[in-house]
């Protein structure tokens, strides 16, 4: 009780700590088994996390905690492994959402192109609208160099997604390298203004900025993102004693 007290506090290498005694018993247990390996995952401590989660998985588990599972092992950066997972979830319901979509998400982090774009269609089989299907069957088209295929898609979720900052991004992106720079910087804009702490989009901003020779602007901008990526090394530098803590 006091280690899912601590993990339902962020407090996960306190949690992590305190679930250790327990064994293999806790790594098994219903409850305990989870949240155990996921506080080992938030702390980096990714062996130790697959150790538990392969012990929790070997356990009789509902269809939404197999979605957890199969979540936590793209966390651990197991793709394989969480694509087996989601697949057994798929064919124990062939209607379960986002089942595809997070095998898709395994198959883009694994590199698996054509695996993923087979995971994104199945999912939009299901929900025609998924905006998320869309937006990441895009980003592979990008990785394949299909660029109008995912224009294509980016447009669809705009359109549907005006609030859809990586999707306005992507188009800006596309559209600057087209040489559209009045267009990338309008879809730029909205990108920063929709995700302000995302600092590869002040990047590409201040970049189509100084092709339109706004210097000022992409003065600007390019210090925002100076300073965000600052930020970001302070946050990884204080990360790095929790990890450690004994």
């Amino acid at each position: 009780m006091l280690g899912m007290a601590y993990y339902g506090s962020d407090k996960f290498a306190d949690a992590a700590k305190t679930f250790a005694p327990l064994g293999v018993k806790g790594m098994e247990d219903s409850t305990v088994g989870f949240a155990w390996a996921s506080a080992l995952a938030h702390i980096g401590e990714m062996k130790e996390a697959a150790e538990v989660l392969s012990a929790y998985e070997k356990g009789e588990r509902p269809n939404e905690t197999l979605m957890l599972i199969g979540q936590l092992w793209i966390e651990i950066g197991d793709y394989a492994r969480s694509v087996t997972v989601l697949h057994r979830l798929s064919q124990n319901d062939p209607s379960f959402v986002k089942a595809h979509y997070f095998a898709g998400q395994a198959d883009l982090r694994w590199e698996h192109w054509n695996d993923a774009i087979t995971e994104f269609q199945a999912e939009l089989a299901l929900v025609p609208d998924d905006a998320d299907a869309k937006y990441n069957m895009g980003f592979v088209y990008l990785q394949q160099s299909k660029v109008d295929e995912a224009d294509r898609l980016f447009s669809e979720v705009i359109e549907a997604r005006p609030d859809h900052a990586n999707a306005q991004y992507q188009i800006g992106k596309i559209l600057l390298d087209r040489g559209d720079l009045k267009g990338a910087v309008e879809h730029l804009e909205i990108a920063t203004r929709l995700s302000p702490q995302s600092d590869y989009m002040h990047y590409q901003l201040q970049s189509a900025y100084r092709k339109e020779s706004r210097i000022a602007d992409a003065d600007r901008e390019l210090e925002v993102y100076k300073e965000l990526k600052e930020r970001q090394r302070e946050r990884d530098r204080a990360a790095i004693p929790a990890v450690q803590r004994p």
